[in-house]
């Protein structure tokens, strides 16, 4: 079997597919139109930068700490609660790495009923069991290994059912707080449903080329066949060099098939690009995904392919290991994944408070964390892991608190700072700060919907200082001019310098 998909383009369907970011939220938050309260040894630095319309047009708050003192060295409303977008994810990395440990793996396990043989002819007497710790990074080239080790070990057919248990989490598939009209009926990727058994992210790839030769139908195809998903192909081949386009709708057949029609227009000479979309069951999507791989590897199964547990009995035949969480959130930062940040919430909640691991759980764990920094319940309000929510609140304030504990944290900080994006080399920030000598003195996390923009992190400047800082813009109706000045005060932090107002620690990290 061609491996047909790389894990890698799979976390880049997050990022890709994120929402639209040029149309203003008609909730966003109204405009600032209060006094300046610009605080702080590095308000000189600022003053310049806060002549910007957008300080009076729009809700903005900032927060610039110097990480080593506990100094505030700059600070604009720093405790008013706004829209944080993905930047909350550094929040749920933080906690996640402080509950499960950076070397925490998901596991998939294949199991066989108790004292079920298989037989000389390579029969496996009783049911196959297929159960997940919740891996959001399990794609179709891993699952095709695996059962290529079912085959190894002799296994060609089995007698009775292939049983998928999707117990580990909860049922709830929708991201809470996010019910987005348009998002629902669309199936954007960065908005695929959760479920401790996932595979590809829980997104649809379509292959969309041109066909051999003008006018006839273009070729439409799903990089992985499912029987769960059907393709209406409706597009046709145009002349080389005419003008292109391609339209995908998406809906839910009678029989629960996820169908998508495809129309538009292929230049001959166009390139076979791919486009992401998200399925609608995820367990009937990881179950036709199985039995499209075990068809590869001439498995055939007698019984039904059904939901189900795992009983407490049953033995294991083979398992599967994810990457460390500490490379998970690598992807999870980097790329701005929100399933991935929901999946790692859950497995918080299911490491905290047992199985099912669910939102609820995982919150409850965050929250106890923002306790312990000082950070009142009624002083924020959160909704998932990703952020991906316009009722989620945060202030620069509570966003630095992490960002300071997490710095001087000797356990988790490398793992920590190494899953933010470096500015001008990688992840959301690899086109950012392009005016800046030295852009990869920064690291950090951006946030973005409509109407919505933030970035928090570290910088280090010339000086070698380490500011945590937070900015966030709500109210906005361009992004662009959001996005210069949040690349302005980047760059006026790295060549800036401010005498410490005290020092708290004698240079060493605050906890």
């Amino acid at each position: 079997m061609r491996l047909l998909l790389t894990a890698l383009a799979l976390v880049l369907v997050a990022f890709l597919g994120r929402p639209a970011e040029l149309r203003a939220a008609e909730d966003a938050p109204a405009a600032d139109t209060g006094a300046p309260e610009a605080e702080g040894p590095l308000a000189p630095v600022f003053a310049p930068i806060l002549e910007d319309p957008l300080f009076r047009e729009a809700r903005t708050a900032l927060q610039v700490v110097d990480v080593r003192t506990g100094d505030e060295l700059f600070s604009w409303h720093a405790d008013e609660t706004l829209v944080p977008a993905s930047v909350q994810k550094l929040i749920t990395s933080a906690v996640a790495l402080r509950t499960l440990g950076p070397a925490f793996r998901f596991y998939t396990t294949f199991y066989r009923d108790h004292g079920a043989e298989i037989d000389a002819d390579g029969v496996l007497h009783g049911n196959l069991y297929v159960k997940s710790t919740g891996d959001p990074t399990m794609v179709v080239e891993t699952l095709w290994m695996l059962v290529r080790e079912l085959r190894v070990d002799g296994v060609r057919k089995v007698d009775g059912d292939a049983v998928f248990d999707d117990t580990f989490f909860d049922g709830e598939r929708l991201i809470p707080g996010w019910r987005k009209k348009v998002d629902l009926a669309n199936g954007p990727a960065y908005f695929a449903p959760l479920g401790a058994l996932s595979v590809n992210y829980n997104a649809v790839s379509i292959a969309v080329g041109p066909g051999p030769a003008v006018g006839e139908p273009a070729r439409v195809a799903l990089d992985v066949p499912a029987d769960v998903v059907v393709v209406d192909n409706r597009a046709i081949t145009g002349r080389a060099g005419g003008r292109g386009w391609t339209k995908i709708e998406r809906a839910v057949d009678e029989d629960g098939r996820l169908r998508f029609t495809v129309s538009g227009v292929v230049p001959a000479d166009a390139p076979v690009r791919r486009q992401y979309r998200a399925v609608v069951d995820p367990l009937a999507w990881y179950m036709s995904v199985f039995r499209y791989v075990a068809a590869q590897h001439g498995i055939e199964v007698m019984g039904s392919w059904r939901a189900g547990v795992v009983p407490e009995d049953a033995e294991p035949v083979v398992t599967h290991m994810s990457r460390p969480l500490s490379e998970i959130l690598n992807q999870t930062n980097k790329f701005s994944s929100n399933f991935l940040a929901e999946h790692v919430l859950k497995a918080v909640g299911a490491a905290a408070a047992g199985e099912p691991g669910t939102t609820a759980k995982g919150l409850a764990v965050v929250r106890a964390y923002l306790s312990e920094l000082g950070i009142p319940e009624d002083a924020y309000t959160l909704v998932n892991g990703s952020g991906l929510s316009r009722q989620a609140r945060l202030s620069p304030a509570q966003i630095n608190a992490v960002l300071i504990d997490m710095y001087g944290d000797p356990d988790h900080a490398p793992e920590y700072l190494s899953s933010l994006s470096i500015a001008g080399v990688d992840g959301t920030l690899r086109r950012r700060f392009a005016d800046a000598e030295a852009p990869s003195r920064i690291r950090g996390k951006t946030g973005s919907i409509d109407g919505v923009y933030g970035i928090a992190g570290y910088v280090r400047t010339e000086d070698e200082r380490i500011y945590a800082y937070t900015f966030i813009v709500n109210g906005f109706r361009r992004v662009r001019p959001v996005r210069a000045l949040h690349d302005r005060v980047g760059e006026a932090l790295l060549t800036s310098t401010a005498e410490p107002v005290e020092d708290l620690s004698a240079g060493e990290p605050v906890r």
